[in-house]
C-alpha cells in the first residue's frame, strides 16, 4: 500500500522543483526529503525525477504521478473546507432520476428551481421509468419523475404526487389553412408506444379530423420544428410550444388535456425523505406559477 506521506513529499518536491525548496516548505531536512522520494520510487518501481544540477525534473512517470497527486490533494482540500463548516449546512446531494418521456414533455423551466433548492446539490440523470423506480427502492435515487402513474403494486412503500397533467396543443404555421376535417394536412405523430399518441387519436376521432400521418417521433423539439419549418400540424406540450406561439412562429389549432400522461413524483415513504419532499414542494410551486403565467398570457 502506498504511503500518504511519501506521496505528499513527492507532490511538494514536484511543485518546488528542488529538494532544498521541498525541505524548506515541509520543515524537514534535505536528506529526509531525498529518502522519502527514493522510498516512493522503490514502491512504484519507476523513476519519478531526473536529478539535475539545476534541480528536479519530472520523468514521464513522474508527470503521470503528479497529475494523480494533484487531484488527490485537491480533493483533500475540498474535504477539509467542507468539514470546516457546521455539518448541518453541508450541501446534500439530491439524486433525481427523470424518465425520457418526462424530459420530452416538460420545458427546462420546470426543473430549474431544483438548482436553487437550499442546502442541496441536485444530481439529475435520465433513464427508463421501471429502472428508475427499482433504483429508488434500492436507495440509489432520492426522487424519481415519470410520465405515467405506476400500478399500485409498483408504488407500494413509496409516496407519489401528481405534479402536472400534460396539456397538448396542435400547432401549425400561421399561414396554413386547414380544411374542416384536416384532410389537407399532414401530421407528425408520436410513436404508438407513447401515452400521448392515444390521447391525440381520441381527440382526432371525436372531432372527425383525418390528417395524413407523414411520420412518427417522440422528440417534442423535432415536432415543433416539423410544424414551423415543414408546414405540418403536430401536437406538442403547451410548455414546449409557448415561446414559438408567443413570437407567432406557430399558431394553435386545438388544445388537448391528456388523460394518460402527466408528471408524477415518487420518493421513499419515510423520515429520511425530507429533501425529496422539499424538492417536490418546489416543483409544485413552479408548476403552479407556470400555469398561472400561461393563463394570463392566454387572456
Amino acid at each position: 500500500m502506498l504511503n500518504y506521506n511519501h506521496l505528499y513529499y513527492f507532490h511538494v518536491a514536484a511543485i518546488e522543483g528542488t529538494v532544498a525548496g521541498a525541505a524548506q516548505r515541509l520543515g524537514v531536512t534535505q536528506p529526509t526529503v531525498s529518502e522519502q522520494l527514493r522510498t516512493l520510487e522503490r514502491a512504484l518501481r519507476v523513476s519519478l525525477f531526473e536529478r539535475q544540477v539545476s534541480g528536479l525534473k519530472l520523468t514521464e512517470s513522474g508527470r503521470l504521478a503528479f497529475e494523480h497527486t494533484s487531484m488527490m490533494f485537491q480533493a483533500g482540500e475540498r474535504l477539509l473546507q467542507a468539514l470546516g463548516h457546521d455539518p448541518a449546512v453541508i450541501p446534500r446531494t439530491l439524486r433525481v432520476g427523470i424518465s425520457g418521456a418526462v424530459g420530452r414533455v416538460t420545458s427546462t423551466d420546470f426543473m430549474m428551481p431544483l438548482l436553487a433548492l437550499e442546502g442541496s446539490v441536485p444530481s439529475i440523470r435520465g433513464g427508463d421509468g421501471v429502472d428508475l423506480i427499482r433504483e429508488l427502492r434500492a436507495n440509489e435515487l432520492d426522487l424519481v419523475l415519470i410520465e405515467t402513474e405506476p400500478p399500485t403494486a409498483a408504488r407500494q412503500g413509496l409516496e407519489m404526487i401528481e405534479l402536472d397533467r400534460v396539456t397538448l396543443v396542435a400547432v401549425a404555421p400561421p399561414g396554413l389553412k386547414p380544411a374542416a376535417d384536416w384532410q389537407n394536412l399532414g401530421i407528425v405523430q408520436y410513436r404508438a408506444t407513447s401515452a400521448l399518441r392515444w390521447d391525440i387519436e381520441t381527440y382526432l376521432s371525436e372531432h372527425g379530423l383525418r390528417p395524413t400521418v407523414v411520420g412518427e417521433t417522440d422528440d417534442a423539439l423535432f415536432l415543433l420544428e416539423a410544424a414551423a419549418r415543414g408546414g405540418y400540424v403536430t401536437f406538442v406540450p403547451r410548455s414546449v410550444a409557448r415561446d414559438a406561439i408567443a413570437t407567432k412562429r406557430l399558431t394553435t389549432l386545438a388544445t388537448v388535456t391528456t388523460t394518460h400522461a402527466g408528471v408524477f413524483a415518487l420518493y421513499q415513504d419515510g423520515d429520511t425523505a425530507d429533501l425529496a419532499r422539499r424538492a417536490v414542494h418546489v416543483l409544485l410551486e413552479q408548476v403552479r406559477a407556470m400555469n398561472e403565467l400561461e393563463a394570463s398570457t392566454n387572456r
